[in-house]
């Protein structure tokens, strides 16, 4: 609980500073560049799961044994998910009457998902942190004789260095205390490089746009896996992997996931409507996701005999969906000006933390937007 409260915490000095820093005079400016102003593209489309903005989702999940905290023989229940991102922008600048266009900006996000219908204790399931090394995106929008139909610009994104690490909830841990189970948590914590290439950034909010971006990630440290598990934990025998079993510098025996196929890859379709003259649009989004279904067991209460081995964990493709409306605020175009509200549906894999290695989880529901 102390993790989360400080991470929400700094993101709301993150997002007040990042208000502030909007209101920074033209003074400030270094020549070609500018601090901290904001800019239009580069951030996260409305199906992401894991965004740069703030959200949350209330809705219908599938349950599974490895989520059922109160043992709900229903298939579905009413479950919370919030995410609390940001991204802004630290220096940018434009070049050749804004022919080209460079940024670098900050991440950093946390998500939170809550069993709101369970009525012993309404628990905590996990919690995912992401921070990023600063990131880079150039942008390259046609004019004149570079002009294609239908394409206004094309960007590159770059991060060098993100980080992910996950906590399960402090109930979710004692009840898989409580009951024995071999595996109480697995430690999902790794780093990674992202690139992401977009046709059509929406530049222009108030104007109709088709945007596509194709993504991918690459661990760097591919021999460590996506996660990893030690005996203060659980039985690291339980994990599934090609990787040994090994003491680490305080004496505690650990194992790492399988280092199979050490990247994700996405396809995101996103498509916003022209603007009323009351600030009104329409917004669809769109992801299929190619990711690691996580191999192992968490309902299992039998300790394995010896190391189970795997050449790698198993793929699965996700999709995520989401349809609804936006309001721009009039007058202003910059952080926390826009606010959507609509409806988001996810199949495949669970994915947040630890519960990756659930299969055909879903969820649909409402889903407010603050960007």
């Amino acid at each position: 609980m102390k993790r989360i409260i400080s991470a929400l915490i700094l993101l709301c000095a993150t997002t007040v500073a990042s208000q502030a820093a909007d209101l920074l005079p033209d003074s400030v400016a270094y020549k070609a560049g500018r601090w901290f102003q904001y800019v239009p593209y580069g951030h996260s489309f409305y199906a992401d799961e894991h965004p740069d903005y703030m959200r949350m989702d209330i809705g219908a999940v599938s349950y599974a044994p490895e989520t059922n905290y109160g043992n709900s023989p229903a298939k579905y229940s009413a479950q919370m998910f919030a995410v609390f991102g940001v991204r802004i922008s630290v220096w940018n600048m434009d070049i050749q009457d804004r022919r080209f266009g460079f940024d670098m900006s900050q991440t950093a996000s946390a998500h939170l998902w809550m069993d709101i219908s369970e009525h012993t204790t309404s628990p905590v399931v996990n919690t995912d942190y992401r921070i990023a090394a600063p990131t880079f995106t150039f942008i390259h929008r046609l004019q004149g004789k570079e002009s294609v139909p239908f394409l206004k610009n094309y960007s590159i994104q770059f991060c060098p260095f993100k980080h992910e690490s996950t906590h399960i909830g402090d109930e979710m841990v004692l009840q898989r205390a409580d009951k024995g189970y071999a595996l109480r948590r697995v430690n999902v914590s790794y780093n990674y490089i992202e690139t992401v290439v977009t046709l059509n950034e929406p530049e222009d909010r108030y104007a109709s746009c088709h945007t596509l971006r194709l993504g991918g990630l690459v661990l760097i440290n591919p021999k460590h896996g996506w996660y990893f598990i030690d005996s203060r934990d659980g039985d690291v025998n339980n994990i599934a992997s090609n990787q040994p079993v090994r003491t680490n510098k305080i004496g505690i025996n650990e194992r790492y996931g399988p280092s199979g196929l050490p990247f994700e890859m996405w396809l995101q379709y996103q498509y916003q409507s022209a603007c009323s003259r009351h600030g009104f649009q329409a917004i669809v989004s769109a992801e299929v996701r190619n990711r690691a279904m996580y191999g192992y067991s968490l309902t299992e209460t039998e300790h394995a005999t010896a190391p189970r081995e795997a050449k790698y964990d198993p793929r699965r493709f996700t999709y995520s969906v989401f349809v609804g409306a936006r309001y721009n605020m009039p007058h202003y175009d910059g952080y926390f000006s826009r606010f959507a509200i609509g409806v988001r549906a996810y199949h495949g894999n669970c994915p947040y933390g630890m519960f990756r290695s659930v299969d055909n989880f879903s969820h649909i529901g409402f889903c407010v937007v603050y960007q």
